[in-house]
C-alpha cells in the first residue's frame, strides 16, 4: 500500500507585502511538517494578501507578486506546490493558484466563481471565466497552461477548485470528479463568523461522501488587512467525515495540517458508491496534465529539501481542539486575534481605553487582557518584548467622571483594572464641561437646562472625554479603541466625536444582548481563556446605563431605546432579513408574548426612524471585525444610503 501525503498550510498573510508573505511561505515550505509532503497547498491570494482592495490595480503588485512566484518554484521542485496570486492576462485580472513542480510553473488555475456577498467584493476587482478554460497564455516569457485541469501526480490525480467554488451550488469538481480525480483541493480566505466553521465542516463533508473523493480545505488566518478575521482551520473531509482538523485562530505565523491518504482507497469507495450523473454535466473535455520531473531528480539527489522551522511557536504544546469551542469562546479568540494583529501590523504600542464601568468597556478590557494571555501561550513569553512592547504598558485605561456618575461604576473600573493588572487613572471632567458649557451660554445668551438642552447637555459630556482620551493614547503610543456595539450603531445611541471616537472597534460587529450574555458565560466557569472576575458580577448586578444624565433621573440605556433582545431581534428582521414591518410585528408577538401589541409596533416604528437616521454615523464609526452572520459596517458589510427615503 503506498500512500501520499498532503500538507495543508493555514498561513498568517498581510496586504500588499509581498516579500514578507513570502518569507512565511517559505519558513512553512520548509518546515519540518512540510519536508515529505507530496502536495503543498497554500490559501487563496496567498502571495500578494486577499485584502488588496483596489491597490489590485496596481500593475506593481502583479510583479512582485510573480517576482516572489519565481522564488517559490525553486525552493523544493521535487514537490507540488499550490499558491495563490493575482494574474493580469488577456485585459483581465484573475484570481488564480499556480501549481509549481520541477522548478516550473506548470499551470495557472483561475477561480470561476467570486464571492461578492457580505463582506466580500471579488467581482470589483477579478473576471471569472463564465466556463472552463483550457490554453496558454504568455506569461513571463513562456506559454503557461491556464485554465481548469486534472492533474496527474505520481500515483493519484487532482484538480483544484478555489474557496467560493467549493461553496457553489453546482461545483466544478462534479465535473473534475467525473474525470477520475481523487483529491479535489480547496484553497480559501473564507472570513470569520461565529460558527461558520461548522457550515465548513458540513460542505466538505458532504462533497466527499457525495463525489467519493479526498477533499482539502485550507485558509488565511488572522487580522488580515484591518476589518475581516480569517480563521484558518485547515482540514480533510473523506467518506462524509472530517478525518483529520488543524488549529483555527492560532496566532503563530504559520499552522501545517497534513494527512496521509491511499489513492486505492479513495478508487475502491468509487467503485462501490459513485455512478456517473445523468444528464451529463462536463460541458467540454477537461485536460490532464501530467506532472513529472525532467530529470529523476528523487533518484539523483538534485534536489534536497533543506528542513527549517521559522515558526515562534512558544511553546511545544499541542492546541486546543477547536472543535469544542462555544460561539462565546469563538468570538473571544477572535476578537483577542484581531487585537494582536492590529499591534503586529500597526507598529504600536498598545491599547488605551476610557474605563466607564459599564458592559461594553469591560469587554474591551477583558479582550485585551486575554489577547496577551493567548499571545504568550502561542507565541512565546517574549512574544511582546519581540514587537518592541512593554507589556505592563499594553492596556491603559481612564475613567472620566463627572457629578452624574455613580460610585459603583467607578468602583467596577478600577476593581477590573485591578484584576486585570493594567495601568489605571481616574480624573474629573467637571470643570471642562461647564466650561465648554459657559462658553456657548455667552454665545446663545441663555441658560442652558436639562427640560430644554437634554441632548446636548448629555453629549457635550462625552466629547470632552474624547480630547482627552486621545491625548492620554498618543502620549503612550497606542490605539484607542472604541467600545460601541452593533446595537448602538443601528440605533446612532453613540457621540459623534465622543464615545465614538477611536482606532478601532472591536465590538461594533456584535449586538448588546450577546455581550451581555457572553459576561455572564464567564461568570458561569466556561470561557477557557478569561476566568470570572468580582468586577463582572458587580457589573451585571447594575442596569446599562450612558449615566450623562443627573443621577435622580436614573438613566437607563433600555428606557432611552428598548429592551435589548426586541432591539436586536427587529434590527435582524429588518435589516439582515429584509422582513417587512408587519412580518416583523409577528415574529416579535411570538417572541415576547407579554409585551402589547401596540408597544411591540411603537418599538418597530423607533428603530426604523433611528436606523434611517443613523448611517452617516455609522459611516464614520472605526474600524470594526465582522463576528456575526451580518454586521452595519458600510465599508465591508451593510452598505446603505445616507439620505432615503426612510430619514
Amino acid at each position: 500500500m503506498t500512500k501520499s501525503k498532503i500538507a495543508a498550510v493555514s498561513l498568517h498573510t498581510t496586504p500588499l507585502d509581498v516579500f514578507g508573505n513570502f518569507e512565511t511561505i517559505r519558513s512553512a515550505i520548509f518546515s519540518k511538517d512540510a519536508q515529505d509532503a507530496d502536495i503543498i497547498l497554500f490559501p487563496e491570494l496567498c502571495i500578494s494578501g486577499y485584502g488588496c482592495e483596489d491597490a489590485f490595480y496596481r500593475p506593481k503588485l502583479w510583479e512582485k507578486s510573480f517576482q516572489v512566484l519565481n522564488q517559490i518554484k525553486d525552493l523544493s521542485p521535487n514537490q507540488v506546490i499550490v499558491v495563490g496570486l493575482p494574474v493580469f492576462s488577456n485585459s483581465f485580472l484573475y484570481n488564480c493558484m499556480a501549481v509549481l513542480f520541477d522548478g516550473k510553473i506548470q499551470a495557472l488555475v483561475p477561480k470561476l466563481n467570486l464571492a461578492n456577498t457580505g463582506v466580500h467584493y471579488e467581482k470589483r476587482w477579478f473576471h471569472a471565466p463564465n466556463e472552463f478554460q483550457t490554453k496558454q497564455i504568455p506569461f513571463a516569457g513562456e506559454l503557461i497552461p491556464f485554465g481548469h485541469f486534472v492533474f496527474s501526480f505520481r500515483n493519484f490525480r487532482f484538480a483544484i477548485e478555489i474557496c467560493e467554488d467549493s461553496w457553489s451550488s453546482i461545483k466544478p469538481s462534479q465535473i473534475y470528479n467525473v474525470k477520475g480525480t481523487d483529491v479535489i483541493l480547496s484553497p480559501g480566505a473564507s472570513h470569520f463568523a461565529m460558527g461558520k466553521q461548522n457550515i465548513r465542516r458540513q460542505i466538505f463533508k458532504e462533497t466527499s461522501r457525495n463525489q467519493n473523493n479526498l477533499q482539502v480545505f485550507t485558509n488565511l488566518c488572522g487580522n488580515e488587512s484591518g476589518r475581516i478575521i480569517f480563521e484558518g482551520g485547515a482540514f480533510f473531509a473523506s467518506g462524509g467525515m472530517i478525518v483529520k482538523e488543524g488549529p483555527r485562530l492560532h496566532f503563530t505565523p504559520f499552522e501545517i495540517t497534513s494527512h496521509n491518504f491511499d489513492p486505492n482507497e479513495i478508487r475502491a469507495s468509487k467503485a462501490r458508491n459513485f455512478r456517473e450523473p445523468n444528464p451529463n454535466l462536463i460541458p467540454n473535455e477537461i485536460p490532464i496534465i501530467v506532472l513529472k520531473p525532467v530529470l529523476d531528480q528523487e533518484a539523483n539527489g538534485k534536489f534536497r529539501l533543506k528542513v527549517e522551522d521559522k515558526r515562534e511557536t512558544g511553546n511545544s504544546q499541542v492546541m486546543e481542539n477547536t472543535e469544542s469551542l462555544s460561539p462565546f469562546e469563538e468570538f473571544t479568540k477572535a476578537v483577542s486575534l484581531g487585537l494582536y494583529d492590529y499591534l503586529r501590523k500597526s507598529n504600536t504600542k498598545g491599547y488605551t481605553l476610557s474605563l466607564s464601568g459599564g458592559a461594553d468597556s469591560a469587554t474591551c478590557a477583558l479582550l485585551v487582557s486575554a489577547m496577551a494571555e493567548i499571545a504568550r501561550n502561542e507565541n512565546g513569553k517574549d512574544c511582546f518584548q519581540k514587537l518592541g512592547i512593554i507589556e505592563k504598558n499594553l492596556l491603559v485605561t481612564l475613567y472620566q467622571k463627572t457629578k452624574n456618575n455613580s460610585q459603583i461604576t467607578e468602583e467596577i473600573a478600577k476593581s477590573l483594572s485591578e484584576e486585570l493588572d493594567c495601568e489605571f487613572h481616574s480624573i474629573s471632567i467637571d470643570e471642562m464641561v461647564s466650561s465648554s458649557v459657559s462658553l456657548i451660554e455667552t454665545i446663545k445668551g441663555t441658560k442652558l437646562n436639562w427640560q430644554e438642552h437634554d441632548l446636548a447637555l448629555q453629549n457635550i459630556q462625552a466629547r470632552v472625554r474624547s480630547p482627552l482620551i486621545w491625548l492620554l493614547a498618543n502620549l503612550n503610543g497606542h490605539l484607542l479603541l472604541s467600545t460601541g456595539n452593533r446595537s448602538e450603531a443601528a440605533v446612532g445611541y453613540t457621540t459623534m466625536d465622543g464615545d465614538s471616537s477611536g482606532s478601532i472597534a472591536p465590538l461594533a460587529g456584535v449586538s448588546k444582548e450577546f455581550l451581555l450574555d457572553w459576561l455572564d458565560d464567564i461568570q458561569k466557569g466556561n470561557n477557557r481563556y478569561i476566568t470570572p472576575k468580582h468586577s463582572i458580577q458587580l457589573l451585571r448586578e447594575t442596569k446599562p446605563t450612558a449615566e450623562l444624565k443627573p443621577l435622580a433621573e436614573h438613566q437607563e440605556d433600555e428606557k432611552d431605546l428598548m429592551p435589548y433582545p426586541i432591539l436586536n431581534s427587529i434590527e435582524r428582521k429588518l435589516v439582515y432579513l429584509g422582513d417587512l414591518e408587519s412580518e416583523v410585528l409577528e415574529g416579535l408577538k411570538t417572541e415576547f408574548p407579554w409585551e402589547t401589541k401596540e408597544q411591540l409596533l411603537g418599538y418597530i416604528q423607533k428603530f426604523k426612524k433611528l436606523f434611517g437616521i443613523s448611517q452617516w454615523k455609522r459611516e464614520r464609526l472605526p474600524p470594526s471585525f465582522h463576528l456575526d452572520e451580518y454586521g452595519l459596517d458600510p465599508k465591508s458589510s451593510y452598505r446603505f444610503p445616507i439620505l432615503s427615503n426612510e430619514t
